[in-house]
């Protein structure tokens, strides 16, 4: 039989031992919600991309941009970036793909998830299409940076493509 002197020291462990309890729940309860938030937000920017990616307007300058003609960044300065429509359309539909790129450095876009906007194709094509310009801006501006996310994502496109055994890069 427990004496009555150590009673208030039994009740004082119970009650600390209740309040571990009580706190270990509510921290995993914490955790789940958390982690339940952080998928909700993942899965709501895949939204916002895949509703750009597949806008009407985003596949026309998408198509538009790959018909254009150049023989080198001479002629492709003197065709497109005099004409501030022209050359706006083109930065703004690379600094797009680059975004894309950070976000996927950065972990907060899985590479399979853009893969999953149609294969990482289109991707491929526009760094395929646009790398030589893209080389020789770097060179001439002294800035090795410029569009590096847009590389990285179109290198990231090609290696998932090579492991789904798709070695046909368009």
């Amino acid at each position: 039989m427990v004496q009555i002197e150590y009673l208030p020291l039994v009740l004082t462990g119970l009650g600390l031992m209740a309040s571990i309890l009580y706190y270990t729940m509510n921290l995993r309860n914490a955790n789940k919600t958390q982690q339940l938030a952080l998928e909700n937000r993942r899965a709501q920017l895949y939204m916002q991309l895949f509703l750009r990616i597949t806008s009407e307007d985003f596949m026309k300058r998408s198509i538009d941009l790959l018909r254009w003609n150049y023989s080198n960044l001479d002629e492709f300065f003197q065709k497109y970036n005099e004409d501030n429509k022209l050359a706006a359309k083109w930065i703004s539909q690379l600094w797009h793909i680059d975004g894309i790129g950070f976000l996927m450095s950065e972990g907060l876009i899985e590479p399979e998830m853009v893969y999953n906007f149609g294969g990482g194709q289109a991707h491929i094509r526009h760094w395929n299409k646009w790398k030589p310009i893209i080389e020789e801006m770097r060179s001439q501006r002294s800035d090795p940076e410029f569009l590096k996310w847009f590389e990285y994502l179109s290198k990231q496109m090609k290696e998932l493509r090579i492991e789904k055994g798709l070695n046909d890069t368009p």
